[in-house]
């Protein structure tokens, strides 16, 4: 397995605890008292590669959501916001984003003969991954945080503090376990998933991924959205003849027309099939170009967790329920097109013939199969327009 390039770790303390009132009494000290002192309050003994952290060679001044460099009366501000956390009862979250110094090299962030840092997009991409983290926790209103980069031989970490002056945190009962006794406190666990998605939110970031994401995203929601030119062309004679097959063999049942529905089941193949022929009649190309720019996204995700691990492989299984809804979404359109099409023949029929009489689907005319292609090539434009970017990143980082 490859090392991974970011790793992040993350601990949580109540406001009594001793790392929580040491981090208030330094937290508006210099940055060589904080360095030399770091072990008080630093409440992660191992950073995310195993290694233990002892006090840094060297650190960054203190940031925070909208400062690069505290001033001393920002320090003082920032302690205070600490010394309220602390007095209302706050829990103090401490993370840690360890970065490989190799792979900083690689990427021109960082040099190690000079020493130089990009410091200002290290501090960024935090900004971007504390502000998803934050969101995810629901605490982006009420939460105070404060950032410094550590430069240590073998990984540059980030050290982050998160604390809320007015707690939003409920308290829950918990069991000690070594006395057994039962006794209440905030709740500080996080979900693992908002952990992950802070690591994701900094990498791509600091790698300028999103263009690549912004590049997928354009393939989707642009490029394969058929023309009025496409739109105009009449459907083949395998799909016209599937198309007919399909149709005759849906129930009677019209609230059974749904894609995932058991009555179905028979039917749901031959819906994919296609599915499959539509895409490869009008969006050959864009798809190859998809996948292509999809597996390259899968290769980075690689690097950045190492091979093998859990958050590397998420992205094939993104992969793999993407295209289960894409072919569910379609087959849905195309079932709520059969639908249309078959409450207007009843209606025809009974006009004509009566309501007693008994209905039963005819063939489907070459005019209304190519009423239903546009319909379909409709419903996948509003599809894909639906899909934001925001969509397609944030769900890829949530799963896991």
């Amino acid at each position: 397995m490859t090392r991974p390039a970011i790793v992040n770790v993350s601990k949580f303390v109540p406001a009594g605890n001793k790392k929580f009132a040491s981090y208030v009494d330094y937290v508006d000290r210099d940055k060589a008292i904080r360095n030399e002192h770091f072990s008080e309050f630093n409440t992660n003994r191992f950073d995310g590669y195993h290694t233990y952290m002892e006090n840094p060679e060297k650190s960054s001044g203190l940031f925070t959501a909208d400062k690069n460099n505290l001033t001393s009366t920002e320090r003082k501000k920032i302690k205070e916001s600490f010394q309220l956390a602390q007095k209302n009862d706050s829990i103090m979250w401490q993370d840690v984003i360890s970065f490989n110094n190799q792979f900083l090299k690689e990427e021109g962030i960082y040099n190690p003969v000079t020493g130089y840092l990009n410091e200002v997009a290290m501090q960024e991409s935090i900004r971007v991954g504390m502000k998803a983290t934050l969101q995810a926790e629901n605490m982006e209103a009420s939460a105070v945080w404060t950032a410094s980069i550590h430069y240590n031989t073998d990984n540059i970490h980030v050290h982050i503090a998160i604390v809320e002056p007015y707690p939003t945190r409920d308290y829950q009962q918990f069991r000690n376990k070594k006395t057994g006794e039962l006794y209440k406190a905030r709740r500080g666990s996080r979900k693992q998933n908002t952990l992950d998605l802070m690591k994701s939110k900094v990498a791509n970031n600091l790698l300028d991924r999103d263009k690549e994401l912004t590049r997928i995203t354009e393939l989707v929601h642009q490029r394969m959205i058929p023309t009025e030119e496409r739109m105009n062309q009449f459907l083949s004679l395998p799909m016209q003849n599937l198309m007919q097959d399909i149709y005759k063999k849906l129930p009677d049942d019209m609230r059974k027309w749904k894609y995932n529905m058991n009555a179905l089941d028979t039917i749901r193949p031959q819906m994919d099939v296609l599915t499959n022929m539509y895409i490869n009649q009008y969006h050959a190309e864009d798809r190859s170009e998809l996948n292509l720019a999809l597996n390259d996204q899968k290769e980075f995700y690689k690097r950045i967790y190492g091979e093998g691990t859990k958050e590397a492989n998420r992205f094939e299984d993104y992969k793999s329920k993407k295209e289960e809804e894409f072919y569910a979404k379609m087959g849905n359109a195309f079932l709520k097109e059969c639908k249309n099409i078959r409450q207007n023949e009843k209606h025809v029929f009974h006009q004509k013939f009566g309501e007693n009489k008994v209905f039963h689907p005819g063939t489907l005319s070459r005019r209304t199969l190519k009423k239903m292609k546009d319909s379909l090539q409709k419903d996948y434009r509003s599809m894909k327009n639906q899909r934001k970017y925001q969509e397609l990143q944030e769900e890829m980082e949530r799963k896991s």
